[in-house]
């Protein structure tokens, strides 16, 4: 009979125009989400694909026009002369584009000081930027739980409303089974939809059937469950049609919206980063305090820092490009601390907004989702340091050039070192703790609502 009575009430629901309606929107809104998140990062990595092209022609020009300037060495050149950097996006990047658009991904940078040029970046809206971009992870976020509250708010209170679930209490079947069986019918089809986007994603952009993408598809299940909980929980008060929608649009409007907004000021508060304008600061005026110092000064703190140039002389009485280069540097050193504090200072945000997500589901969803696609924070700083590492490689390639008086040997263009950095590399690899921090969530829930239905039922 329980089974009759739910083949009954999965038949109305579903004949229900808003209902199709809503299982279409949502099924349409997650093509629109890959395409538009496949789109920004196809516009990036057509980008950094042409980067190496436009370097090497940005060289040949620079190398014509110093052609007859030999007295002047490599100097002159590499002032002007740039070097191309990628950060390659990770396969899954396209469902949550996360901090991508906002944070450089191909950084050009020149020999001078390099502190300044890290934190360049391409010239956006920022009114678009703050809105962030229409992914399957903001799909998922902000929109899925709305049907979830949508479909689910009046399970039990139209029931009671109308009549009828006296008469369905009348039948030898467990009241909470035909509760719980008539919010799954009503469920299900969305956990459908999510799924059958993910299959979708995966074909249209061929992803890999591994680790990451089967945790991205269980935190997002997952993820559901808990707001399938927080909807029996909510509907298990017995309240009207309309408080269990007002409640749970309230839950929603907390969870989605001002939490997450509050954690962030409060971070943002509580571990201020000053570093980031000090750091820029202190490497602008370590630079340009140097030209009122004594060269042999500047060159001491350089050859402690580098000996094996120390046999090289650098004159004191007329510019040279080694003396130039040299204070450039000492420059980044002088901002080097700061640098450090600015990057711990970052982490260490992250990793506390990481801790108190745990009570903010929304919140840990977004941040796990951003890990497992490589598109949060760490990875951006795990860029900026290859950055460095790869700076440093250039100048110790140049600087026997620029030590030397001219003339000086060629320059062998295509044995200098090369950048590469991926977005893969930082990846998360899982997401256990947080699917169990959610699951956690969603069995509390789960037990209250049984614990709540159980006992309105024995009073009534």
């Amino acid at each position: 009979m329980s089974r009759r009575i739910l083949l009954l009430e999965m038949k109305n629901f579903l004949s229900g125009r808003g209902v199709i309606a809503g299982l279409v929107l949502l099924a349409a809104a997650g093509l629109y989400a890959i395409a538009q998140g496949n789109q920004v990062i196809e516009q990036q990595r057509r980008a950094l694909a042409a980067a190496p092209r436009l370097a090497a022609e940005h060289r040949e020009t620079l190398l014509a026009m110093h052609a007859g300037k030999t007295e002047e060495g490599p100097g002159g050149l590499l002032y002007y002369l740039h070097f191309s950097t990628v950060r390659e996006p990770s396969r899954l990047a396209p469902l949550a584009v996360g901090l991508r658009d906002l944070h450089p991904y191909n950084l050009r940078v020149r020999l001078l000081a390099l502190e300044g040029q890290l934190y360049d970046g391409d010239i956006a809206n920022p009114a678009v930027l703050a809105l962030g971009n229409f992914d399957v992870a903001f799909l998922l976020v902000l929109c899925y739980p709305l049907l979830v509250i949508a479909f689910l708010h009046n399970t039990l209170s139209a029931e009671q409303e109308s009549g009828a679930w006296r008469m369905l209490c009348a039948y030898p079947v467990s009241p909470w089974r035909m509760l719980l069986g008539k919010a799954l019918i009503r469920f299900i089809p969305i956990l459908a939809v999510w799924l059958a986007t993910l299959l979708a994603a995966v074909f249209w952009l061929d992803l890999p059937f591994d680790g990451r993408l089967l945790s991205l598809g269980l935190l997002g299940l997952t993820y559901l469950g808990f707001w399938f909980a927080l909807a029996l929980a909510v509907m298990t008060t017995q309240g009207s049609s309309n408080f269990n929608a007002v409640a749970l649009l309230g839950c929603w409007l907390l969870l989605v919206v001002l939490a997450p907004v509050s954690l962030n000021l409060a971070l943002s508060a509580q571990l201020p980063v000053p570093e980031a304008f000090e750091l820029t600061i202190l490497q602008r005026e370590g630079y340009h305090n140097k030209w009122d110092q004594p060269k042999q000064a500047t060159m001491r703190r350089f050859f402690d820092r580098y000996p094996q140039f120390a046999a090289y002389p650098v004159p004191e009485d007329r510019f040279t490009w080694a003396w130039y280069y040299a204070m450039q540097h000492m420059g980044d050193e002088e901002a080097a601390t700061a640098a450090a504090r600015w990057k711990e200072k970052l982490l260490a945000r992250e990793q506390r907004a990481a801790a108190l997500s745990s009570f903010i589901p929304p919140a840990l969803v977004q941040s796990t989702l951003s890990r497992l696609c490589g598109t949060g924070l760490s990875p951006h700083i795990a860029y900026l340091d290859s950055v460095r590492r790869y700076h440093e490689e250039l100048r110790l390639a140049f600087y026997p050039y620029l030590f030397q008086d001219p003339p000086v040997p060629p320059v062998d263009w295509h044995a200098l070192p090369r950048h590469s950095f991926s977005d893969e590399e930082g990846a998360a690899v899982s997401a256990a703790s947080e699917t169990g921090v959610l699951s956690g969530a969603a069995l509390i829930l789960a037990a209250f609502a049984v614990w709540r239905f159980r006992r309105r039922s024995s009073v009534l």
